[in-house]
């Protein structure tokens, strides 16, 4: 990414997609704040960048179109506190399969036709390797397969596809997971060995440093960054599938 380059980011009015947008605005990216109910919420985030637009982005609809970026950023997240597969209903996984599966694919395909698209970003979560239950869990381990896929498919037009996987983060999403476990977040942080969990703009400025610092050509990276495990990311080949078997073991950490 350069200068200028626009970087289309679903849930851009949330923490993380917020902090995102920032962190590129400030290396000269235009970010586009996709957003689904949170209208003013996505324009106060492009007011702070002093750059950039908003367009509405509901990754669950079926004629979802974008509109023209060199990156998509996928931020958007549906999470439920369900915590028994056996136990969900077929709504409740149908939703969370809709929004964290279906609608990361329907915005690349759509992002991609038109001809510009040349960087995804998929922001997961440690769930994606199991570390966590339910259904929210098989949804993220879903689209981290969805990306494995899509770095594959996508390679031979020139298009890389990274992922970030952050641990615990204090979002309102985190909140949730958090009270789901009948705990606050300051419980949570006070489990890691740094007595802290990631703030949102560290992973924001992860992924800005991911777009302009890193290559655009494939093969993308995965990085992981749980403060449970290692107080920096650790980067790993996207395609290192023995990542799941580990739960949670890092190496080859290379310091931003």
């Amino acid at each position: 990414m350069k200068s200028g380059s626009k970087i289309l980011i679903s849930g851009g009015s949330g923490g993380i997609g917020s902090a995102i947008a920032l962190a590129c605005a400030a290396r000269g990216g235009w970010p586009i704040v996709g957003y689904v109910s949170h209208q003013e919420r996505a324009s106060d985030v492009v007011r702070r960048c002093g750059r950039g637009a908003i367009c509405r982005i509901d990754v669950r609809d079926r004629s979802l179109d974008a509109p023209p970026a060199e990156a998509v950023v996928h931020c958007a997240a549906a999470y439920s506190p369900a915590r028994s597969l056996l136990g969900s209903t077929d709504e409740m996984l149908a939703e969370l399969l809709d929004v964290n599966l279906s609608g990361p694919l329907r915005l690349t395909r759509a992002a991609a036709r038109s001809g510009e698209l040349k960087r995804v970003v998929f922001v997961l979560s440690s769930a994606s390797f199991c570390r966590g239950t339910g259904p929210y869990a098989l949804a993220k381990a879903a689209e981290l397969a969805l990306c494995r896929l899509l770095a594959n498919e996508l390679a031979p037009r020139g298009v890389r596809v990274d992922a970030i996987v952050p641990g615990w983060t204090a979002t309102d999403m985190a909140q949730q997971a958090a009270a789901a476990l009948g705990r606050g977040l300051d419980e949570i942080a006070k489990d890691h060995p740094q007595g802290r969990i990631l703030d949102p703009e560290e992973v924001g400025r992860l992924c800005a440093f991911l777009l302009f610092e890193r290559a655009d050509e494939p093969p993308g990276n995965l990085v992981v960054w749980d403060l449970r495990d290692g107080t920096e990311p650790a980067w790993h080949p996207l395609d290192d599938s023995s990542l799941a078997a580990r739960n949670g073991e890092l190496d080859s950490v290379h310091r931003l």
